[in-house]
């Protein structure tokens, strides 16, 4: 519907400025773009405080920005309940920033923000700066993995907001999907991050990446008996395989789960708890 909506609106648009020159009709364009920009600023109340966004860069932008609390509630329990003063968390998909930036309205929670996607890298860097939250947050465009390399990441969605990427083949948790644009990145073990940079291992880890899951997990592997809570995403294959994929190396690593979080939002997420 909304594709419709806006192709319609296009097209007014063309029939509008079709008595200008192609100066003119360029900077009209220009000034509806910057008004339409402005009116998608939105401020989100949360329990935590006021977050900021830039919300017309991309439909699937709006959707995220527009459902904030509805969509992923025990996300934001999770930060709520779990996270605490002084500690750092890795989120692991941090598309635009959501709940990087929730987290981050504790300004002594250190967080990691992993998104290897330029189009969403830009925009979480926007929304880092437009909070002012450049202190406790540190966005870094390299994807994790289970090896350390240049990658290449195969978008689904050439578009700023949107998930569904997958690294190395055009398969995510889904399926197989035609890719709209290949992006070579860093891809760096989780293990090796930390070696390599001189990093300490997260106290939590959120993680969301739409289909390598199991991948990132083995990367991780040295590093999650130091890690206090996981919140991790299990649909699709990820969902039929996870006792072994997914579950295998968590409980491995001295945690159980919550089950109760299974049932909570949209039933996409699970977490898991030292003992």
């Amino acid at each position: 519907m909304s594709k419709k909506v806006a192709s319609v609106i296009g097209k007014f648009i063309d029939i509008a400025t079709l008595p200008l020159n192609r100066r003119q009709k360029m900077k009209t364009m220009a000034r509806v773009s910057e008004t339409l920009q402005r009116e998608g600023y939105r401020e989100v109340e949360t329990k935590r405080g006021v977050l900021k966004f830039y919300a017309l860069r991309g439909s699937g932008t709006a959707s995220s920005v527009e459902n904030m609390g509805k969509d992923e509630p025990e996300t934001m329990e999770w930060v709520e309940t779990y996270i605490k003063s002084g500690e750092t968390i890795w989120d692991i998909g941090a598309n635009i920033g959501m709940y990087a930036m929730y987290a981050a309205l504790d300004p002594k929670v250190k967080v990691m923000a992993f998104e290897p996607s330029a189009l969403n890298y830009g925009l979480l860097v926007e929304h880092i700066a437009l909070n002012k939250l450049d202190k406790n947050i540190s966005p870094l465009c390299i994807a994790l993995n289970d090896k350390t390399t240049i990658a290449s990441l195969k978008m689904k969605h050439f578009e700023t907001g949107h998930a569904s990427n997958s690294i190395g083949a055009s398969e995510n948790q889904f399926g197989e999907f035609e890719t709209a644009f290949s992006q070579s990145v860093p891809a760096i073990r989780g293990d090796d991050f930390c070696k390599f940079f001189n990093q300490p291992a997260p106290d939590h880890i959120k993680l969301d990446v739409d289909g390598i899951e199991p991948v990132i997990l083995d990367g991780l592997a040295p590093l999650l008996p130091m890690v206090k809570t996981i919140i991790i995403e299990v649909e699709g294959e990820n969902l039929k395989n996870a006792s072994e994929q997914i579950e295998k190396p968590i409980f491995a690593a001295g945690f159980e789960e919550d089950t109760s979080y299974r049932e909570r939002g949209h039933k996409r997420n699970r977490l898991y708890i030292r003992k």
